[in-house]
């Protein structure tokens, strides 16, 4: 009974380790990937807030303007989240 318990708890502490970094891995990729929906509701927020002041005479490349600012947001939050 000693040696099966023995076994046992030597089998368990040599796996724990293993266990223990793999779901650290899963909480930090849980982490990453609701920091970079949050970066990427933001660059939304500000694209629509951006193209609602564009002024209708200037409407075409004011929306552009916006629209490359909302570009560069995204491919930051991207360049965040590696």
């Amino acid at each position: 009974m000693k040696q099966t318990f023995g076994i046992v708890l030597l089998v368990s502490m040599a796996f724990a380790p293993a266990l223990a970094s793999e779901n650290f891995s899963r909480a930090r990729l849980r982490v990453a990937d609701a920091t970079s929906d949050a970066c990427l509701a933001n660059c939304a927020t500000q694209d629509a807030s951006c193209q609602r002041i564009c002024p209708t005479t200037l409407r075409s490349p004011c929306v552009s303007a916006c629209e490359s600012q909302a570009q560069t947001c995204r491919q930051s939050c991207q360049s965040q989240s590696r």
